[in-house]
């Protein structure tokens, strides 16, 4: 057997892997690429629009989203009446056409949060609950606080599932239910929150520690 020596190059040099074979199959894939692709398929950043941008107080330029036809959210109306009538004017504005039906439940639809959800005698009587708003075929998702008095349910909105404020409400609720607070105690905790918001509009809200 013929043993390398320090100068048998070829023998550290030779490459072990396989020679590369020409494949027709690349080059259909090579068409398909985008930047292949007819002008006519191409995606143009012109067919979006313009990006629009404001300049900030500090100079610093950012982009402006435009909220103003963005439905209603519950949790800036104290009440269903209030909120009802904010949609209606909202879909005169925006020109959408909803139909609206004889009661609540044929477009609202509701399910009890996992955690407050019979872990405790006290959850019976009060849980946290998310559910859907459907107009025009689209569902909206809200989170709402429950309670029972008597054989009446009461809610009080808590803002949509998107919402990192409505996230942190959601949250200290929970907090507030775990710990044994009451309906009425949670309630005030609730409607402290809007109040802070009502005299600080579009600052986000400061969350007073719960238990």
């Amino acid at each position: 057997m013929n043993q390398p020596t320090l100068f048998d190059l070829e023998a550290f040099t030779k490459s072990p892997l396989p020679t590369p074979v020409y494949d027709p199959a690349w080059d259909q894939l090579e068409k398909t690429a985008p930047q292949h692709l007819g002008p006519e398929i191409k995606w143009n950043p012109a067919h979006f629009g313009e990006v629009v941008r404001k300049v900030e107080d500090n100079g610093q330029i950012s982009v402006f989203y435009d909220d103003s036809d963005e439905p209603p959210d519950p949790d800036d109306y104290l009440n269903l009446d209030d909120y009802e009538q904010a949609w209606r004017e909202w879909e005169l504005r925006v020109g959408a056409q909803v139909n609206f039906g004889t009661t609540g439940e044929s477009r609202v639809g509701a399910q009890v949060s996992d955690v407050t959800q019979k872990v405790a005698p006290q959850h019976d009587t009060h849980w946290l609950e998310k559910y859907w708003v459907e107009r025009s075929a689209n569902k909206y998702w809200y989170y709402r606080y429950c309670w029972m008095v008597g054989r009446k349910k009461n809610r009080l909105y808590l803002g949509s599932v998107d919402s990192a404020i409505a996230k942190n409400k959601k949250a200290d609720v929970e907090i507030a239910i775990s710990d044994g607070q009451s309906p009425s105690e949670i309630e005030e905790l609730i409607r402290s929150w809007r109040n802070q918001k009502q005299l600080h509009p579009g600052s986000a809200l400061v969350h007073p520690s719960v238990g």
